[in-house]
């Protein structure tokens, strides 16, 4: 079942990262952005990998949250079953090297 899981799990964080950045001139500074989602990329994958292997602390719900990151800034959504696991989700987050901060739009479910 978690392998299930696993697979578009990570076909949303292959898609999670696209931008490009421009320069004061407008012009697009590719080397910076390439740069720069890779990092966000490896930040994203880093993040879903530490939710995911929480074991059977985090519901599916849960463990099933996107995960964005652009410059650093992690952005949480989706919805959870309690506020305590809220909470876990973020502080996971949190504690992945390289995260600047994290934007929580994580929704607690009404069941």
């Amino acid at each position: 079942m978690k392998k299930l899981l696993l697979l578009p799990a990570l076909c949303l964080m292959a898609t999670s990262c696209c931008g490009d950045s421009k320069d004061s001139y407008g012009n697009s500074n590719h080397m910076a952005s390439n740069s720069n989602q890779s990092a966000d990329w490896e930040i994203t994958t880093k993040v879903k990998g530490s939710i995911m292997s929480s074991g059977d602390s985090l519901s599916t719900s849960a463990r099933m949250v996107s995960v964005n990151t652009t410059d650093g800034v992690v952005t949480l959504t989706g919805t959870v079953a309690t506020r305590e696991e809220m909470n876990k989700v973020v502080k996971i987050a949190k504690n992945v090297s390289g995260v600047k901060s994290v934007d929580n739009q994580l929704s607690i479910s009404d069941s």
